[in-house]
């Protein structure tokens, strides 16, 4: 009797075993690939783009025909959640730091490391020793960012694949997000799908004058230019002075000059005064009751 239990038991561990290997057998391998995106500081839509994650398993002949698959991705080494990019060289500032998200395909589901924020599934080999499914995320950089310097930014997020919601890490790769953000400036808002909180655009200008005014006639307009931060710029007016039926006239910023250089780019619209004036004590040449001439000035930024 001894020796009948002291067999069955030795069976059952050799059971065991057998069913342990077979799960063992199936091995995986994850292959990610990363994405790269352009943005504009304050562009009022989305930017997104897409990238995969592929799942390759292999099995022995006499293992099960399918798994079922868990598949992660962590918050990076340097962030939590929300996910950031950081700028490459840059330093630990809120102008160094960009949000974005990472989304579950064709969702606005966070992809995340935690129970229902992962993406699962099952893969089914068939007949085959080998099978693969290829997994699609989602990558956004949300619309209204303003105040980053130009630059490059990334972040290595760690993807992970499980056979169970809470089981043992079975292969795992990294993969890097990156988006760059090129030094620019727009005026006001005319800068297409691009707009700064506050932002005025330029406006005409009219002046009133009666020959031989015996003060100056002026008129102020204000306009704003937002450009990426710290990037070093310089603004100029063509043409910033005139003659209009036979009125000399001027253009000038508020520093009495039709150039205006040393600004640096805040990433917030930054306000600006141009002065249109007309000299006192000239006669013109209109010989009618009224006359009225236009001339185009251009702002032009430099950066």
């Amino acid at each position: 009797m001894i020796a009948f239990n002291t067999l069955r038991l030795a069976l059952a561990a050799l059971l065991c075993t057998f069913a342990l290997q077979a799960q063992a057998a199936i091995t995986c391998t994850l292959t990610p690939t990363s994405v790269n995106i352009n943005y504009v500081n304050g562009q009022t839509s989305n930017a997104n783009t897409s990238g995969s994650i592929t799942i390759n398993c292999t099995r022995l002949s006499t293992d099960v025909n399918s798994t079922s698959y868990f598949v992660s991705i962590d918050y990076g080494s340097r962030t939590k959640n929300p996910r950031q990019v950081f700028r490459t060289g840059g330093g630990t500032g809120a102008s160094d730091q960009l949000n974005i998200s990472i989304y579950q395909s064709g969702s606005t589901t966070n992809w995340a490391n935690q129970n229902n924020n992962m993406v699962s599934g099952t893969l089914n080999f068939f007949t085959s020793t080998s099978a693969s499914v290829t997994l699609t995320y989602d990558f956004r950089v949300p619309s209204g960012l303003t105040g980053n310097t130009a630059g490059i930014f990334d972040e290595i997020f760690i993807t992970s694949l499980q056979f169970t919601n809470n089981g043992a890490i079975q292969a795992s790769a990294a993969f890097t997000t990156t988006v760059s953000i090129t030094a620019m400036c727009f005026v006001g808002q005319v800068a297409s799908g691009n707009t700064a909180p506050g932002a005025i655009s330029p406006s005409n200008m009219t002046l009133n004058y009666t020959s031989f005014a015996t003060a100056a006639q002026s008129t102020t307009m204000t306009y704003t230019v937002d450009c990426t931060k710290t990037t070093p710029y310089s603004m100029d007016l063509s043409p910033s002075s005139g003659v209009l039926l036979g009125l000399a006239y001027t253009v000038q910023f508020d520093n009495g000059s039709g150039t205006k250089t040393g600004l640096t780019g805040s990433g917030f619209a930054q306000p600006y005064t141009v002065t249109a004036a007309i000299a006192a004590g000239q006669a013109g040449l209109c010989t009618t009751t009224a006359c009225s001439a236009t001339q185009a000035t251009t702002i032009t930024v430099t950066y």
